[in-house]
């Protein structure tokens, strides 16, 4: 059931007193999505209140994965060790090993105490797994058949098991739990009854490690259009699977994080995110534009005599920054795009940097060849215009030369030292194009100063 204005009307009513029937058969009904939207909006007392009607229809592991990080840690602090021990009691692994991650590592050991043996080191395991890596988003309820079964002993179990979970693919396993092999429904229904599974496996399979960063994950499942991916350890033991719903999140936030970096903003900053971390995670990054635009200025006083001489100057300088500007964010956004979704197992990063130069040149001539004219034209004068279009036209084709160049380089440098190459590459590599573009377009008028008579 979906929540409709009447349905959350209701159910702010209903939780002015206690846990009702009438509350838990309406939350028992509504998608964890919906109740998880509807909960951030909600006083404190009332979330309170929400939380444990929902521990009590054993929903709350499924709604609380459903908070955003940067709310999910001051909520889950106002519920006692109590409800939350039940909470990851009714929890799945992968929804309980989500919450842990945002409670206090000094509460992990008396809430986890009263769980089956299996499940608690399962949640510690997952708890080992760096962050951001396949093992911690991972879910560790998959389906396999033995290898030594036959393919009718095969169906049988797959009827069974089908009615309780989703199945994406039939892992086959040894009796030691490692990963054998991979079977097609077809082939199961197809083959003679009494085939062993093992004879019809396919045998080569692609694997992730748990400790694989989830964008190599998310590369590994785009490349091949797999549905789903095994996840083995050392040994070749299936640990888990990751899907494909797994995945569109994953990608979800890699482009979160890609247009959020190219303005300067941390991924954790969103609309509902509280003042005070808004103003932590944007400080840094206007300091650094402070810095670097100041630098820039300095650039351009040092050609203040020269500015003051011919005014044009100071009126045409933006042109060559702004159009050169330009081909750098374009150069920057192919070359993070192309370091995001792996495009560079197709071509050398040399290559790529030829490419870009020459189109940045080449750009660099027309954009500068039209400006020059347009000059030439304005000035309505023979051996003044044809001086500054000269100059106009260098200082353009060199700047978006520099420009692009930057503009693959410093993204690929950073991925080079283990950076996040969207991080800081568009505030960087845009100063450096405004600052070689006032030395360039400044710098070669300075030279030419004595063919204006002004020196």
């Amino acid at each position: 059931m979906k929540l409709n204005p009447t349905n959350k009307a209701i159910l702010k009513r209903l939780l002015v007193g206690r846990n009702s029937r009438p509350l838990k058969s309406i939350i028992q009904r509504v998608e964890p999505a919906d109740l998880a939207s509807y909960l951030s909006h909600l006083s404190r007392l009332e979330k309170r209140r929400l939380v444990e009607a929902l521990v009590t229809v054993q929903r709350a592991g499924s709604v609380l994965e459903q908070i955003p990080d940067s709310q999910l840690g001051g909520l889950l602090e106002d519920i006692d060790d109590e409800k939350m021990a039940r909470i990851l009691k009714h929890s799945s692994i992968s929804e309980g090993s989500h919450l842990l991650q945002f409670v206090d590592p000094s509460r992990h050991e008396p809430l986890l105490v009263n769980l089956s043996a299996e499940k608690k080191e399962k949640l510690l395991q997952f708890l080992n797994y760096p962050e951001d890596s396949a093992g911690r988003i991972m879910d560790s309820h998959f389906f396999t058949l033995s290898s030594e079964l036959t393919t009718q002993q095969g169906l049988e179990q797959l009827r069974q098991k089908s009615k309780e979970e989703s199945i994406y693919y039939i892992y086959c396993v040894s009796d030691d739990f490692r990963l054998t092999g991979v079977v097609s429904l077809r082939d199961l229904a197809i083959n003679d009854p009494t085939t062993r599974i093992y004879d019809i496996a396919k045998k080569e399979i692609v694997t992730v490690h748990p400790e694989m960063p989830e964008e190599q994950v998310a590369q590994l499942v785009s490349h091949y259009d797999f549905i789903a991916l095994p996840v083995v350890d050392d040994h070749g033991k299936i640990l888990g699977i990751i899907t494909v719903d797994d995945i569109l999140d994953i990608i979800e936030e890699q482009a979160t994080a890609d247009i959020y970096a190219t303005a300067g903003l941390q991924e954790s900053d969103r609309v509902y995110s509280p003042l005070s971390q808004k103003i932590m995670s944007r400080t840094p990054w206007m300091i650094l534009n402070l810095i670097l635009a100041g630098t820039a200025s300095f650039v351009l006083h040092m050609f203040e005599g020269i500015l003051g001489e011919l005014v044009i100057l100071a009126v045409t300088k933006n042109i060559v920054t702004s159009t050169s500007g330009n081909a750098a964010i374009q150069s920057l956004t192919i070359t993070t795009r192309g370091l995001a979704v792996n495009d560079f197992q197709y071509i050398s990063k040399r290559m790529v940097l030829l490419r870009e130069t020459l189109t940045g040149t080449t750009l660099g001539f027309i954009t500068g060849s039209l400006a020059g004219v347009a000059i030439f034209l304005f000035k309505n004068d023979l051996n003044y215009g044809f001086l500054v279009g000269s100059i106009m036209f260098l200082s353009m084709i060199a700047t978006s030369f520099v420009a692009c160049a930057t503009g693959v380089g410093v993204p690929i440098f950073l991925k080079h030292i283990g950076r996040d190459p969207a991080v800081g590459s568009g505030v960087i590599v845009t100063v450096v194009t405004d600052i070689f573009g006032f030395i360039s377009f400044l710098g070669l008028a300075t030279l030419a100063l004595p063919y204006f008579g002004l020196s």
